[in-house]
């Protein structure tokens, strides 16, 4: 009895703490414009609930007509490598859509989409693992329930987070499209790219067991998930860094003062925004002026027919800088 307590608690503990360092540093990798921690936690909740239910039950559904034999190598990679992903990046998406589509706000371009994502499968991830640990340590004790560990919190730690982040990428994306078709072809594009890295991931995992291959496909797809994300993050802060530089420049001795619109724009110091942490009054200030900048470009960009709300957005978050 207490071995199997032992087992519960660790296999509780392997799948939620890395998990929350994990969702903590990708929310944190928003230098400039946090998203609101509520729609973060709700984003996480969905991943590790209704979307670990929905797939389960849509991989039920959907499986049976696909899997001929099951229990052979056949079934196994049919419902791995083609069922399992569809269904869980759908049921995943969903959640990530809706915040596309209702809270525009609140989802500027593909940092916010890989946020969004990747905290949808951080969460999504955290369920999952929990599972699949208690599931080992009722098959092989300590020692699968280890090796499982290592395997699914540490190595394949971010991939959940990699594949939503991949859909939130289109996302964020078509946010940024002049145009409704563009935009659909972004947005396709995203979900068509998280369906198949996870796909092909799971095909290594499937064929690992008769093939060292497939450790080797699925490990390489995970480097390359890891490397692809810090491009992504590092190339958005620079070109959010620009949209500032650009549309705050006007604002310098109005919304701001020379040193703060400097310590927005200059360089790859620690965000700005932290330091204002213990002023309160300057950190609401400067973020509400990053907000301005960001819709500002998306005007500029976009033009008020696309964006007709936009032009009065800015005018009352400047009214609440002056006002403040």
């Amino acid at each position: 009895m207490l071995t199997t307590l032992i087992g519960f608690l660790v296999s509780l503990a392997a799948a939620v703490i890395p998990t929350f360092f994990y969702a903590l540093a990708f929310y944190l990798a928003d230098r400039y414009e946090r998203e609101p921690v509520w729609i973060g936690i709700v984003a996480f909740l969905w991943g590790a609930i209704p979307a670990v239910v929905t797939s389960l039950f849509g991989e039920i559904v959907i499986g049976i007509p696909f899997v001929g034999d099951p229990g052979s190598l056949t079934a196994a990679i049919v419902e791995s490598a083609l069922v399992a992903p569809f269904v869980e990046e759908f049921a995943k998406g969903l959640a990530l859509f809706a915040i596309y589509k209702f809270m525009r706000n609140e989802f500027d371009g593909v940092l916010d989409g890989l946020t969004y994502g990747a905290l949808i499968g951080f969460g999504f991830a955290m369920t999952e693992n929990f599972l699949y640990f208690i599931g080992a340590f009722s098959e092989g004790g300590f020692v699968d329930l280890t090796v499982l560990i290592f395997l699914r919190a540490v190595i394949f730690g971010l991939n959940h987070a990699l594949y939503t982040g991949l859909f939130g990428i289109g996302l964020g994306m078509a946010r940024q499209a002049k145009d409704n078709r563009t935009a659909q072809r972004w947005a396709i594009a995203g979900f068509v790219a998280a369906v198949g890295a996870h796909a092909l991931h799971n095909l290594g995992a499937s064929l690992s067991s008769v093939n060292s291959f497939g450790i080797v496909l699925s490990i390489g797809l995970a480097v390359a998930g890891i490397a692809l994300i810090g491009v992504v993050v590092l190339l958005t802060w620079r070109q959010e860094r620009l949209w500032l530089r650009d549309e705050l420049d006007e604002e310098v001795g109005v919304l701001l003062s020379q040193a703060e619109y400097d310590s927005l724009v200059g360089g790859w110091r620690r965000s700005p925004l932290l330091d204002a942490r213990k002023n309160r009054a300057q950190a609401q200030r400067l973020n509400k002026s990053v907000e301005i900048a960001f819709r500002k470009h998306r005007l500029r960009r976009l033009g008020p027919e696309r964006e007709p709300k936009l032009a009065g957005q800015i005018e009352d978050l400047r009214g609440q800088i002056l006002g403040g």
